[in-house]
């Protein structure tokens, strides 16, 4: 690795290990709570009464559920942050790259 590198690698790359591990456990506890989430919704959540019948018609059945909107978004936006500590790590690593690559070519004379 050259001197010239703009970006301090080893901070970096301890600071992408710290939003790998973050994103992992947050994907966990998000699983965790979408298992429980949809096991209520298996049920009757909201009651056998009238209204309950009615707030479940519109809520838990169609094609997709409405229900399952919030939670897909949450699902999709919890992946993507799960993968964030790798994306910085593979930025970090070609940034490295690219200045020794860069020094190599350059060779002070």
């Amino acid at each position: 690795m050259t001197d010239s590198t703009a970006v301090n690698p080893k901070q970096a790359l301890g600071a992408a290990s710290q939003l790998t591990t973050a994103g992992d456990a947050m994907l966990k506890k998000w699983r965790g709570l979408r298992a429980r989430i949809d096991a209520l919704n298996g049920g009757q959540p909201w009651g056998n009464d009238e209204p309950g019948k009615n707030f479940n018609k519109y809520y838990l059945e169609g094609n997709p559920p409405p229900c399952t909107s919030v939670l897909d978004g949450g699902e999709s936006m919890v992946v993507a942050l799960s993968k964030l500590g790798e994306q910085v790590r593979e930025g970090v690593q070609g940034v490295v790259d690219i200045d020794d690559l860069t020094a190599e070519w350059f060779k002070k004379k």
